[in-house]
C-alpha cells in the first residue's frame, strides 16, 4: 500500500479546484497503476448524486481515509488496479449507467464523467 500523505500534501491536494484534483488524479493513478474507492462489506460504495449513481475514486488511500466518516465511517479504502479498471471496470459501468465522480473535495465536489472518459484519460 502507498505511503501516507502528509497532512501538508493532503491539503495542497485539496486546495485544487475540480480540474486540479481530476488532472492530478490522472497523472498520480498512471504513475502508481492504483485508483481507490469507498468500499464497505458489500463491495464498492456508489454515491447518489441526485442525478446519476457514482464511484468516487482518488488516487491515493489516505484521500479516501479523510472520508470514512459519517455516512462512510464502516467504509474502508480499496484498491483497483489501474487495468482493471481501464479494461473491466470502465466497460462494465457504462454497461450499468455508473458515472465516477474524480477525486472529490471533502465538501463533496467533483468532476463527474464517464467510466469510459477516465479510462481514456488514464490510458
Amino acid at each position: 500500500m502507498a505511503d501516507a500523505l502528509t497532512q501538508d500534501q493532503t491539503n495542497a491536494f485539496y486546495s485544487l479546484d475540480s480540474q486540479g484534483r481530476y488532472d492530478h488524479l490522472v497523472e498520480a493513478a498512471k504513475a502508481s497503476g492504483e485508483l481507490y474507492t469507498l468500499a464497505d462489506e458489500q463491495g464498492c460504495v456508489l454515491i447518489n448524486t441526485g442525478k446519476e449513481q457514482c464511484l468516487l475514486v482518488w488516487h491515493h488511500p489516505s484521500l479516501v481515509e479523510n472520508w470514512l466518516k459519517d455516512d462512510y465511517a464502516n467504509c474502508h479504502a480499496m484498491a483497483i488496479p489501474l487495468a482493471d479498471f481501464v479494461e473491466k471496470w470502465a466497460p462494465g459501468m457504462a454497461k450499468d449507467g455508473f458515472e465516477v465522480g474524480v477525486a472529490p473535495s471533502l465538501a463533496g465536489e467533483a468532476i463527474v464523467v464517464s467510466a469510459e472518459e477516465l479510462a481514456a484519460d488514464l490510458a
